[in-house]
């Protein structure tokens, strides 16, 4: 089928192949909610792609990492002023996100329901503007669903939801896809235009998903280091542009034992999963630990349990 890309304002509905979904940059949105309905183009579709070419709306609720008394624990990390989710009727959906996420993407599974693209805005007179790329792939495309390369497992609230392990399985897929050997992997919110990260970068909470890599050829490894590795001004309190709650006696933890019980990400050390996955999952706030005890606050010292992550990505040759 002959398709050309077709941009849709609020409230619109496209079963085009490739479509954009576009709001100019403004602080008073006229439609709120701001619905779009991405039905499929064909019977053979099994999988969408969203591209945030840009995206910009109102951000969480913050904290800051510092030394100082602790605010807004249960909120921090929360949308509470705009949203943005994707529904996938019959399947997983995405997870609720907010603030800065130009350069991110999605991937979910279409469905025969239509997906259903949405943000809600609060009464702030905060900017809002966004440039979503959505593209439908068809059941047997590198990208589409039936990919005989393909086992992800979708994990939601600590929960697997469905793990697809047959090759002609559906092909439930990872939120995130990289098919890159070389690039950033970065959180949903996380200002990856700046060149510091300040003390209050918060990541957003309640987000639980599988980000995965492709193995190319003659790659046997991959290499993780931070963008941003930290500078010792007062401003950005020596942070990296890594941090991730905080484990039960306050040390770092990187090892199998690792004590992570609210906010992690997890790597696996060595795997024979194809594709290779890295989950991501952070609990409902940034509040003390479990042992009340200000030492192990996410929030205390830099580098802050609150920023999330932003790091560097490298495919490395096999040995």
């Amino acid at each position: 089928r002959l398709s050309f890309p077709v941009s849709l304002a609020c409230g619109g509905t496209t079963s085009e192949n490739c479509t954009y979904l576009v709001q100019a940059s403004t602080s008073t949105p006229t439609a709120d909610p701001c619905t779009f309905t991405i039905c499929k183009c064909s019977s053979n579709i099994c999988r969408i792609r969203l591209d945030f070419t840009t995206f910009l709306i109102a951000g969480p609720t913050v904290g800051t990492a510092s030394t100082d008394t602790l605010t807004n624990g249960a909120s921090i990390g929360d949308c509470m002023a705009d949203t943005f989710s994707v529904t996938s009727p019959g399947n997983q959906g995405s997870p609720l996100i907010c603030g800065f996420n130009t350069g991110q993407h999605m991937i979910l599974d279409s469905s025969d329901k239509c997906n259903k693209a949405s943000f809600d805005f609060s009464g702030t007179a905060t900017s809002r503007q966004f440039d979503i790329k959505v593209t439908q792939f068809a059941c047997g495309d590198e990208m589409g669903g039936k990919a005989r390369w393909l086992l992800a497992i979708f994990y939601w609230d600590n929960r697997i939801i469905r793990e697809v392990s047959n090759f002609e399985g559906r092909g439930k897929i990872c939120l995130k896809e990289s098919m890159s050997s070389n690039l950033a992997l970065f959180d949903f919110n996380f200002p990856t235009t700046g060149t510091t990260v300040t003390s209050t970068v918060t990541h957003l909470s309640s987000q639980c998903y599988t980000m995965c890599f492709r193995q190319e050829e003659g790659k046997c490894a991959i290499c993780f280091d931070t963008v941003i590795p930290g500078a010792a001004t007062a401003a950005v309190i020596d942070q990296g542009s890594f941090g991730l709650s905080i484990s039960s006696d306050g040390d770092p933890k990187g090892t199998q034992d690792t004590g992570c019980s609210t906010d992690y990400l997890q790597v696996n050390k060595t795997s024979a999963q194809t594709p290779f996955r890295v989950l991501f999952k952070t609990d409902s706030d940034e509040d003390l630990t479990a042992t009340t005890d200000s030492s192990t606050s996410e929030q205390v010292d830099g580098p802050g349990g609150i920023i999330g992550f932003y790091l560097n990505y490298a495919l490395q040759d096999c040995q």
